[in-house]
């Protein structure tokens, strides 16, 4: 879905159904990223705080964990742009905010590498749940952890909820370029996608056969919903300069409860044909490396190299397949010769930590 909406840089702009289908893909594309990512990762967390000690050992683990998944390929990727940016002579300004994971915290992300927006939202709302739980638990040992998680949980949820109120009544903003920017990409508005994936991953955890009896229920809700969202948008024509309210405070919150509703029914598929098994499993090997590389060093350079503006509609569509394919490619090599054997590295060391421990 991101890929797709990603590749339409290269037509010219228009405002046609493929357009439209363009940014519906991208963006709800991202919302299934953090809320999946949240879900994968939220069960995790919910079961280390909740049925082990929670100590500073455990909390160590868990982040390592998560940050040598990300990081290294990350910093190698990092690198190769920065390295690009210096040949073409633009600037590195704010590039030591990227090496923390802080090039959106707070403000939109530069134009350097912008594709990375989304790993903040992910991993610094991890990591800052993960610590929060970690300082509560220390000093208040006596109180029930599931009311100290939740308690945790719903916080920031809430404080990420009054932060984009914040920005509605502080912007006069009508261009939703910048809307996108300001507010969609900055990872202060965008955590409680992420946290709302991690709860529903810890209620699912508790309460699975609640969900799965009433799948379709959430799933004619979600379908209900994202209904809605179209009609808000396309019939009643809610736009940043007649209805702001929508765009700066409920549009997002309203996109991740359309993805949540449909992971019930989603989460009860347990298999599907044996002949897409291996092409799934495939593209989500390299899903990460494709992220990656795809948009700052693949499509950057190939537009670089190529004037498309002088291409013809079916030339246009060559390129996109070349894009496509040298993506694909490279996603490739990039996976088998650094993420695989990193990732193994991180498991195998994992592991050796965790004998370690358990022998301490």
């Amino acid at each position: 879905m991101v890929l797709f909406s990603h590749s339409t840089v290269i037509y010219p702009e228009n405002d046609g159904i493929l357009s439209k289908l363009k940014d519906l893909s991208g963006f709800f594309g991202i919302e299934l990223f953090f809320i999946l990512s949240g879900f994968l990762v939220g069960s995790s967390i919910y079961k280390l705080f909740i049925y082990n000690e929670y100590g500073f050992g455990e909390v160590k683990n868990f982040l390592f964990r998560r940050m040598f998944r990300i990081i290294p390929s990350y910093y190698l990727v990092l690198i190769i742009n920065i390295i690009i940016y210096i040949c073409f002579a633009f600037s590195l300004r704010e590039v030591w905010k990227y090496f923390f994971l802080m090039q959106n915290v707070a403000t939109p992300i530069p134009a350097f590498f912008p594709e990375s927006w989304s790993l903040p939202v992910k991993e610094l709302g991890y990591v800052i749940a993960v610590l929060l739980l970690y300082v509560f638990v220390t000093f208040f040992s006596n109180f029930s952890r599931k009311k100290i998680f939740f308690s945790v949980i719903f916080s920031m949820l809430i404080l990420s909820f009054l932060a984009k109120v914040n920005y509605h009544f502080h912007s006069d903003n009508v261009d939703l370029s910048v809307w996108s920017q300001s507010v969609r990409g900055v990872m202060i508005y965008r955590m409680d996608s992420v946290l709302a994936g991690l709860l529903l991953g810890c209620l699912f955890f508790e309460h699975p056969h609640f969900f799965k009896r009433n799948k379709l229920l959430f799933a004619g809700f979600g379908l209900l919903f994202f209904l809605l969202f179209l009609a808000s948008v396309m019939i009643f024509k809610l736009r940043l300069d007649n209805a702001a309210w929508f765009w700066n405070i409920f549009c997002l919150p309203l996109a991740s409860v359309i993805v949540l509703m449909l992971f019930p029914m989603m989460l009860d598929w347990k298999k599907g044909p044996k002949r897409l098994v291996t092409p799934v499993k495939f593209a989500c090997d390299i899903s990460y490396s494709v992220y990656l590389i795809h948009y700052s060093i693949v499509l950057f350079l190939m537009m670089r190299l190529f004037d498309l503006k002088s291409y013809s509609q079916s030339e246009l569509h060559i390129f996109t397949l070349s894009y496509l394919t040298v993506t694909l490619l490279l996603s490739v090599v990039f996976y088998h010769f650094f993420e695989k054997p990193i990732n193994k590295y991180r498991l195998s060391n994992f592991k050796l930590r965790l004998i370690n421990f358990g022998k301490k």
